[in-house]
């Protein structure tokens, strides 16, 4: 046996805790160093949250420029940078309909930028030269969920006002019919009614000579409010909210002077047969081309083949919480403007869409022809709502003017219409 003094004794265990601390040294460096890692490296969720502020900031800074612009009367300049605020979002790879938190600034953005043209417009010689905004009713109605709905009982309604066109109801059509008659919905609504009395009647002649059921005009009142200026997060625009390829693809031009989206009869004419060929593809089933219409056709294939139905109602969890909203709502805004009294409104009288057309050979400011016509800018623009920048396009071009201006002969919308091949 070997006996030892403390300061041997002392002596090994410091060299035994010196020998401990050298080993364990490295694992507690690795530990630390995948602890760091694990902060610093961060989750998609977190990468996309990172994204979308920077994609506001960026926009805001744009909108904030364009306020200064227009404090200092720079209309131009403000409508660049109003311009560039909406396409920073728009182009960018974040579908705004994916994040509630970019969802909620595109549309107050969007409203921002309303309140300031509409007030440009009000001033003498006031008013942007470029396109204006205005935030489609749709983004707010994509939004709400089934306990948004529920919020006001369903309505006790067996539905047997006459359409000309089938479908089968259900309860999430109820739930809307409470929505706009008794809920958050009965003010867009009762504005969307008031809208429509400038296009209705165009509306139901285009669909009745396209073969399209004329009770589906309503759809204008869900996707736009009847307003040629709606714009959606999906970049749709016009009363029948077309998206760019979708515009283009039915005969809609679309270039830096003219976007056809927003002019009222091509779109419509556009609309009635889109939907006419959505109709076709599915087989008359008219809620599916509703569906379509809002997702597109490959979406619906997609949820007719996973669920193995035909039927909007066996299929519809397949598809986007907008498209499920959207097919009940019309097949509600329907039943409600076929029998507006039951839901305490008044059906306003429609007018017929009259004007008269005049050609410009050469590009053409639309402020001093306003003056020359003696009628206000803003008149002359929200007749030829297609033209983005408040100017014809270079060469020559049809315009409208107010078909009761004094000394020319008017030029109804009913004989004016596009022809079948425009």
């Amino acid at each position: 046996m070997v006996c030892l003094d403390m300061s041997q004794i002392r002596h090994i265990i410091n060299v035994v805790l010196v020998s401990l601390v050298a080993c364990a040294l490295p694992v507690s460096l690795i530990t630390s160093s995948k602890s760091l890692a694990a902060v610093q490296d961060p989750s998609p969720q977190d990468n996309k949250r990172g994204q979308v502020r920077q994609l506001i900031n960026t926009a805001e800074t744009h909108y904030q420029k364009g306020q200064k612009a227009y404090t200092g009367g720079e209309y131009d300049q403000a409508r660049r940078e109003f311009d560039e605020a909406v396409d920073t979002i728009l182009i960018d790879s974040i579908d705004v309909r994916s994040d509630d938190e970019l969802r909620v600034y595109y549309r107050e953005l969007i409203e921002k930028i309303n309140r300031y043209q509409i007030a440009a417009l009000e001033q003498k010689d006031g008013g942007f030269h470029e396109q204006r905004y205005e935030p489609s009713p749709l983004d707010k109605l994509a939004s709400l969920s089934e306990a948004d709905l529920e919020e006001v009982a369903a309505a006790e309604d067996d539905l047997t006002t006459r359409f000309n066109f089938d479908f089968t109801s259900a309860l999430p059509v109820r739930q809307f019919i409470s929505y706009f008659s008794q809920g958050r919905g009965r003010a867009t609504m009762a504005a969307g009614l008031q809208r429509s009395v400038r296009f209705r009647s165009m509306a139901e002649r285009i669909f009745k000579q396209e073969g399209v059921p004329t009770d589906l005009i309503w759809l204008a009142q869900v996707e736009s409010g009847w307003n040629p200026y709606a714009f959606s997060s999906a970049a749709a625009k016009g009363i029948w909210q077309f998206i760019p390829s979708t515009g283009s693809r039915f005969g809609l031009t679309q270039n830096y002077w003219l976007d056809e989206r927003s002019n009222p009869e091509k779109s419509t004419f556009a609309a009635a047969r889109y939907l006419k060929w959505l109709s076709k593809r599915y087989n008359g089933d008219w809620t599916l081309a509703l569906a379509a219409y809002n997702t597109g056709e490959g979406n619906v294939d997609v949820a007719i083949a996973r669920s193995g139905a035909r039927d909007f109602w066996r299929l519809h969890r397949n598809l986007a919480q907008e498209t499920r909203n959207y097919v009940p709502a019309i097949l509600a805004v329907v039943t409600i403007a076929k029998n507006p009294k039951k839901y305490g409104f008044e059906m306003p009288p429609t007018y017929p869409y009259r004007y008269q057309t005049r050609a410009v050979t050469a590009q053409t400011d639309l402020r001093p022809l306003a003056k020359k016509l003696k009628i206000s800018y803003g008149a002359l623009l929200d007749m030829n709502p297609e033209l983005q920048r408040g100017m014809t396009p270079p060469g020559k071009h049809i315009i409208r003017i107010p078909a009761t201006l004094v000394g020319l002969s008017p030029t109804d919308a009913e004989a004016a219409a596009p022809s079948n091949n425009q």
